[in-house]
């Protein structure tokens, strides 16, 4: 278990390096364009959108929900009041894709866009990535299709999970939503902690890092 986690945090370190690279190579924090891509992303906010409920007007799901703090900072209630973006980045353990995020000049558009889904990897799933993917990641085309494919443009509640629901990304891509017994997964990757509820977005922590096709 030990040397899991050490490899988990070495893998976590190698793509954090990585981006700090790419961030250093450019100083255009608010938008990229990938590679043969749709271009950037652009959202305007619907005013009308009512605000999400509190974090404890619905319970949370997955594997491992004990991540997110009971109290205090980082916490679901903490959480409530902040934006998607925002309200990850206050648990440590999911640093590595709010870097990710803020590289490829997408943190104010999921800061900004209403009643969506947010699919956040932790650190540790970034251990699953071959050397090749993480040294991809200081493309920012690349990078900005990871995080677009991380972005679900409406919100899932857990009931879809049983249904094999294929909600659209941002990315234009679909995902695949499963559930079986008490295991919610997406793409086959295991949700740790979801249904977690901020001020404008319902967030999933998914123990594995998602790959857009193509």
């Amino acid at each position: 278990m030990r040397l899991h986690s050490l490899r988990a945090a070495s893998a976590a370190c190698a793509a954090l390096a990585a981006l700090a690279v790419a961030a250093c190579g450019s100083t255009n924090t608010t938008s990229a364009t990938p590679t043969g891509g749709a271009g950037p992303v652009s959202v305007t906010p619907n005013s009308s959108a009512s605000r999400l409920p509190a974090a404890g007007a619905a319970a949370r799901v997955g594997a491992d929900c004990a991540m997110i703090p009971s109290k205090g900072k980082g916490s679901a209630d903490s959480m409530s009041t902040e934006q998607a973006l925002k309200a990850a980045s206050s648990n440590p353990q999911l640093s590595v894709f709010i870097a990710a995020a803020k590289r490829a000049g997408l943190d104010k558009t999921l800061n900004s866009q209403h009643s969506y889904t947010l699919i956040v990897p932790a650190n540790s799933a970034f251990a699953s990535l071959s050397k090749s993917e993480i040294t991809h990641l200081r493309n920012s085309g690349f990078l900005l299709r990871i995080v677009r494919y991380h972005a679900i443009k409406s919100k899932i509640a857990p009931q879809e999970f049983a249904t094999g629901a294929r909600p659209l990304t941002l990315e234009g891509k679909p995902l695949t939503l499963s559930r079986s017994g008490s295991v919610y997964k997406v793409n086959g990757a295991t949700v740790l902690c979801g249904n977690i509820r901020t001020l404008n977005a319902t967030v999933y922590i998914v123990n594995k890092v998602l790959l857009p096709p193509g």
